[in-house]
């Protein structure tokens, strides 16, 4: 039989089960220390029009957290920023 009429039934798995053990599996897996995550407050979808320019705002702001904090936030989440600071600085 050729390459070409092998076919995947005629070809040995890759996934075959085995006897043996893999070592890292039999020890106890190390406790991830994550630190604690606020719960996510509900949210509302609404929907805005923006210009071009504030749009392109927004992404710089999310480009550039992203680089301070290797985090990427979501946009509704630079947006609602935005609005809280206004909100105190209106009072």
């Amino acid at each position: 039989m050729d390459s070409k009429e092998r076919t995947l039934g005629t070809r040995a798995s890759i996934f075959k089960k085995t006897d043996k053990a893999i070592p890292e599996l039999e020890e106890p897996a190390e406790d991830v220390k994550r630190p604690p995550q606020q719960p996510k407050r509900q949210r509302i979808k609404a929907t805005f029009y923006l210009n071009p320019e504030d749009v392109l705002a927004i992404d710089e702001l999310q480009s550039n957290e992203f680089r301070q904090t290797g985090k990427k936030p979501e946009r509704s989440e630079i947006v609602s920023r935005a609005i809280q600071v206004f909100k105190e600085q209106q009072v």
